[in-house]
């Protein structure tokens, strides 16, 4: 089958990381304005963090739309089509949409500015920002990719709200190698006039660093998620049935379908958000949330994919997001045989994430991600563990199967460890796949 011209331009586009240069945001704010600055069109909230920004605003993103506007959600990565990152009330943007955007920008790039100079993923932004003003977005989430202070989308101008997920170490090589670098540069896109949220259970040196920063870009206010906003009342595999305790409501014992203990923070910052919304008059009541949390499906995050053995994708990819995964398993099932199918890129540190695999784990299959440049061999995985490897697969599918052939019925089989794994296992939760 002859590829279309909107793959054929996926595969032409820079995919060089440019993140890290600094001159970035100044030149890709030349082309923002060269477009009359579409982001103004509508208002952001502006999310960071190293884990939990695809949950937290894929839920922020349901609310305001079960409310009735129509959201725009900017999120990465994707899962098997790219263009699951750019999406409008759930559905992402279509091929022609972005080939027809990208022309449109190229013919708008200042003299000194050449398509190929911009990597694909500021592409991806620039096209997101447009696409959205064009189809008249009300209220946009949008993702930093990268860190914050240089990741492309830190071009938008007047974010209404900016959201600080967990912070925790990831990416050191770009963002530094101490949580306060780590944080400094998550903290970049505060700006003038945003309420600034922060995410609960966030270490002292962290809250201090996004205050600080607050102070200094004159943000309108600082609110802090607080634990105990939501309890759990009872865990299952088919998710939680929690209270809500927030200022303006109480809401009891009503179900909140995604799984994971760590999507109880995430619902703790929806939460805090949805508030603020509220005192707002964004929205007039808690209908909306409550909607989404009785419906929210998020692909990838503590995914229930069978039940006997019960089968779980998680895109757990950095230490962090490790130690979530394993209290989230550990609270579900405590006497549950954990078998683990991992893969790993090696720019990540995978040598911490297997010291805590190792000690949860009963077996483990080892695996290689599908990014043929940057995949750890799953050799590496068996001369780290020893004995507790199983084996080493290339192919998900036999890793699976053998998995599946050893497990009981009091075995949870979890395959994580890289997005470019379980993205093998997994159907996008988008619609227009076409």
């Amino acid at each position: 089958m002859p590829k279309t011209a909107y793959e054929e331009l996926i595969r032409k586009l820079n995919h060089n990381m440019l993140v890290s240069h600094q001159d970035r945001i100044p030149l890709l704010k030349t082309v923002l304005a060269a477009l009359g600055h579409p982001d103004l069109n509508y208002r952001i909230i502006h999310l960071a963090g190293t884990n939990g920004k695809g949950s937290t605003g894929a839920m922020l993103a349901k609310s305001l739309e079960n409310a009735g506007y129509r959201v725009g959600h900017f999120s990465s990565p994707a899962m098997i089509d790219q263009r699951e990152q750019i999406q409008i009330n759930g559905s992402m943007i279509e091929k022609e949409a972005f080939v027809a955007l990208y022309e449109k920008i190229t013919q708008k790039l200042p003299q000194t500015i050449t398509p190929a100079s911009i990597s694909i993923f500021e592409w991806f932004t620039l096209i997101m920002l447009e696409y959205f003003a064009e189809n008249g977005v009300e209220w946009a989430i949008i993702e930093a990719g990268l860190g914050g202070e240089n990741d492309a989308t830190n071009i938008i101008e007047h974010p209404a709200a900016v959201v600080f997920t967990h912070i925790d170490y990831d990416h050191v090589q770009i963002l530094g190698d101490t949580l306060e670098q780590i944080a400094q540069n998550k903290a970049g896109i505060i700006k003038k006039d945003a309420t600034v949220f922060i995410a609960p259970k966030q270490t002292h040196q962290v809250r201090t660093i996004l205050e600080k920063k607050a102070v200094q870009k004159r943000a309108t206010s600082v609110i802090q998620a607080v634990p105990g906003t939501i309890q759990v009342i009872k865990r299952s595999i088919t998710g939680f049935k929690v209270s809500l305790h927030a200022k303006t409501t109480n809401i009891a014992a009503t179900p909140f379908k995604l799984l994971g203990d760590y999507q109880i923070d995430n619902l703790t910052t929806v939460v805090t958000v949805y508030e603020w919304l509220f005192n707002q008059q964004v929205i007039n009541d808690w209908q909306p949330l409550i909607e989404m949390m009785q419906h929210i499906q998020i692909p990838g995050r503590f995914q229930v994919l069978q039940r006997d053995p019960l089968v779980i994708l998680d895109g757990a990819h950095n230490v962090d997001g490790t130690q979530a995964l394993i209290k989230g398993l550990s609270n579900l099932n405590a006497n549950h045989k954990l078998f683990f199918i991992l893969g790993f890129l090696k720019d990540k540190d995978y040598s911490g994430m297997l010291h805590l695999y190792a000690k949860a784990a009963d077996r483990i299959f080892a695996v290689q991600p599908d990014n043929p440049s940057r995949a750890l061999r799953p050799t590496t995985i068996q001369t780290v563990l020893g004995n507790k490897v199983v084996g080493s697969y290339r192919d998900l599918y036999t890793a699976l199967q053998q998995a599946l052939t050893l497990a009981d019925a009091d075995t949870t089989i979890v395959v994580t460890g890289s997005f470019y794994l379980i993205k093998e296992l997994e159907v996008p939760n988008v619609s227009n796949a076409n």
